[in-house]
């Protein structure tokens, strides 16, 4: 009886090494890239990844302490690592949020015409795909934005590069806000698709 239980033991104890190591396995593949610094690296996709990877961490990182910073530090290359160390010594004992980490990354590696970069992306976005695409793009770049957009602005941007029987047709109906617009923009989008008919059951 006794070899049987440490026999069971010793299998559950190498089936939980086996899961562990498959787990830590499938998370080094699942880790977001390191943001080193460079000037071709984009930083705010850097930042959506380290959201999107620690997205069960929503509670820390949204909190007013340094738990979710913490968390990321591993991710940032040698030279970042070193203007995180200026960082963290600047702040003192004022709690490293998420939030002013990303303040002062931006500060200090974003473009300084970023923003005016990300409205003339817009400006220049086409549709070359279906709608939906359009609108999938367009919100992706959408939320890049830091500076605060006029809702009118907004609205302009996303339809001024539809098709132009689209664009009429949203005019038509006087939206008044984006998600208007962009419900309006699907709507006569999925209006104009060949309806399916179904096939007769009749005799021949």
């Amino acid at each position: 009886m006794h070899a049987f239980m440490v026999q069971q033991a010793t299998f559950q104890s190498e089936m939980f090494a086996a899961q562990q190591s498959k787990a830590n396995q499938q998370k080094q593949r699942a880790n977001p890239p390191k943001f080193l610094g460079k000037q071709d690296e984009d930083l705010e996709l850097w930042i959506f990844q380290i959201e999107e990877h620690f997205a069960a961490y929503a509670t820390e990182r949204e909190s007013d302490d340094s738990r979710f910073v913490n968390m990321v530090v591993p991710f940032l290359g040698p030279d970042v690592m070193s203007w995180y160390r200026e960082f963290k010594a600047s702040v003192g004992e004022t709690p490293r949020t998420w939030s002013l980490f990303k303040e002062h990354i931006r500060a200090r590696f974003r473009d300084s015409d970023f923003e005016y970069k990300l409205l003339t992306k817009m400006y220049e976005l086409q549709v070359t795909g279906s709608q939906q695409e359009y609108t999938s793009k367009f919100m992706l770049l959408l939320s890049q934005a830091t500076a605060e957009i006029p809702e009118f602005v907004k609205r302009w941007l996303y339809q001024q590069n539809l098709r132009p029987d689209t664009s009429s047709y949203i005019c038509q109906n006087i939206p008044t806000s984006l998600q208007d617009t962009i419900e309006h923009a699907q709507r006569f989008e999925d209006a104009r698709k060949p309806s399916r008919t179904r096939p007769s059951t009749g005799p021949p």
